[in-house]
């Protein structure tokens, strides 16, 4: 989904910086592919490992550095993982938890002065935020699963899976107490805004058919990671798209907006203030002035 999304930012003449993971980073091919196709400004990869807040705040810095005078028109928080193993991070939170919910969290604080810059520049800035159908529903959020508890939150697939639905259905509280704390402060100039993929072929998919059923499944019986990517880069480009929204695949495969609200999906004040203050408890606090 990020090679997808990033190559249509290059090729309609966007600059994309990427941060990947070191394994990532040493991955010429689909890199020099990028650099290869874009329009406008050549793409630059970022080392930064989302188990790592020490990894992330540096990788925050390379950004800053990057886009001190440009500042920054988008934040993608697209990185996932689902049905991982009950381990613990660098810093001690479930690899789930770090990867999916608080080290975007993370990236979102240390880079907000630079969306603030672009936002005063250009007119406008979004946070676009990456979840899942994985996040509808019960249960409801529950903190637990964002403390420094990694490696003792269960060992079965159900378990795993728990801690996949706790971190989506956390993206989409943070959307939502993202988009109110701006229109607190008196912010119209950002935007926060989700999306989902809906299921599509991606590296995940094989990966979770494999843990369920224990072979892969064919890529070919679900739509396409292009498809999957068409809600990600509608949060992006379409000036229609406005703070609060949802957008992922209906059932007939074509883009709609969801309510971010009960009973579908499991956000209210309460749900927003706790993945906040667990947020904050991990990374340190944000505050967004007006």
């Amino acid at each position: 989904l990020g090679h997808v999304t990033a190559m249509a930012v290059v090729k309609k003449g966007g600059r994309a910086i990427l941060l990947n993971r070191k394994a990532s980073s040493k991955s010429p091919e689909w890199y020099h592919q990028l650099q290869n196709d874009a329009t406008g400004p050549k793409p630059i990869n970022i080392e930064c490992d989302l188990l790592s807040f020490e990894s992330v705040r540096q990788a925050c810095q390379r950004v800053r550095e990057e886009t001190q005078d440009t500042g920054i028109d988008v934040l993608c928080c697209n990185a996932g993982i689902m049905l991982q193993p009950n381990k613990a991070s660098v810093d001690g939170y479930d690899v789930t938890a770090s990867t999916n919910m608080l080290s975007h969290f993370l990236l979102t604080k240390e880079l907000f002065g630079q969306l603030e810059h672009a936002s005063k520049k250009n007119g406008l800035a979004r946070i676009v935020i990456m979840s899942s159908a994985s996040g509808y529903g019960g249960p409801a959020l529950d903190p637990t699963f964002f403390q420094r508890r990694g490696g003792n939150l269960g060992e079965s697939t159900h378990a795993s899976y728990a801690r996949c639905h706790q971190t989506k259905l956390a993206n989409l509280a943070f959307c939502s107490a993202l988009k109110d704390r701006l229109e607190s402060s008196n912010n119209n100039r950002i935007q926060a805004v989700a999306c989902t993929p809906g299921v599509c072929g991606t590296d995940m998919f094989v990966h979770a058919t494999t843990v369920m059923n224990g072979r892969p499944a064919p890529r070919s019986m679900v739509p396409s990671v292009e498809d999957g990517s068409l809600a990600q880069l509608k949060c992006i480009f379409d000036p229609t798209v406005q703070s609060g929204d949802l957008w992922g695949p209906g059932r007939d495969g074509k883009l709609e907006k969801t309510m971010m609200q009960p009973p579908q999906i499991l956000v209210d004040e309460k749900t927003k203030k706790q993945i906040w203050q667990v947020c904050e408890d991990a990374v340190g606090a944000f505050e967004i002035q007006s």
